[in-house]
């Protein structure tokens, strides 16, 4: 019995993720969400200065973006079972194909680097959740 609610636990937390960023890369939030990135700058630069004096805004940005996609890489893993590999190309193509639709279609500007970064963030996933699923566990 624990094992199917625990199932239906993870496809709540999914299914609320996948929404989640579905409003998120299609809706009308670029100002918001350059808003953001530069408060997190001033917040880390000023108030509690921690970060390099190198970092600037857009790195806020690209970290944003790296964090954004680790589910992503660790759910591809950890549920589906895929290699870490084939779990970071297929999230990487997935973010390719998100900032082309919101450079053509939606009020949003598609960039490369976000991809990159993307990419980066499901990597980063799929390692870890690689050290924790045992490679040889058994789906159910």
């Amino acid at each position: 019995m624990t094992w199917a609610r625990d199932r239906r636990i993870a496809a709540a937390a999914g299914a609320a993720y996948v929404l989640g960023m579905v409003v998120l890369v299609a809706g009308p939030w670029g100002w918001w969400l350059n808003r953001l990135t530069v408060r997190l700058y001033t917040l880390f630069r000023y108030d509690v200065p921690i970060a390099p004096d190198w970092a600037l805004p857009e790195h806020y940005g690209y970290l944003l973006n790296v964090l954004l996609f680790v589910p992503v890489g660790a759910a591809l893993v950890a549920v589906m079972r895929w290699p870490w590999w084939w779990a970071t190309g297929v999230a990487t193509v997935a973010s390719a194909a998100i900032e082309v639709v919101q450079w053509l279609w939606l009020d949003r500007e598609g960039s490369w680097h976000d991809v990159v970064a993307n990419g980066l963030g499901a990597l980063l996933g799929a390692a870890l959740a690689r050290l924790v699923v045992s490679p040889r566990a058994p789906r159910r």
